[in-house]
């Protein structure tokens, strides 16, 4: 049984969701679903004095390149899964 829900997402998390939805072909719903799953999968396999709550700190200048660098061969392949 499915059933849908309606979230807020952090602006830096959708632009990531966007991003590999259009880069890998892959459905929003189940890049979610199966973000879901490694998550539940964790609560119940690691031992909760070992979860740590994630922190996100993000700065403008964080945002922006130092210079502009055209990608590598290497960043060029793992890009594009060979």
């Amino acid at each position: 049984m499915k059933t849908g829900i309606y979230t807020t997402i952090d602006k830096e998390n959708m632009r990531m969701l966007e991003l590999i939805s259009s880069i890998r072909g892959i459905k929003k719903t189940h890049i979610i679903n199966e973000a879901l799953e490694y998550y539940f999968n964790a609560i119940k396999t690691v031992p909760q004095e070992f979860i740590v709550k994630p922190i996100h700190i993000e700065k403008e200048e964080s945002e922006k390149l130092t210079k502009e660098r055209n990608p590598t061969k290497d960043l060029i392949a793992l890009m594009n899964d060979n």
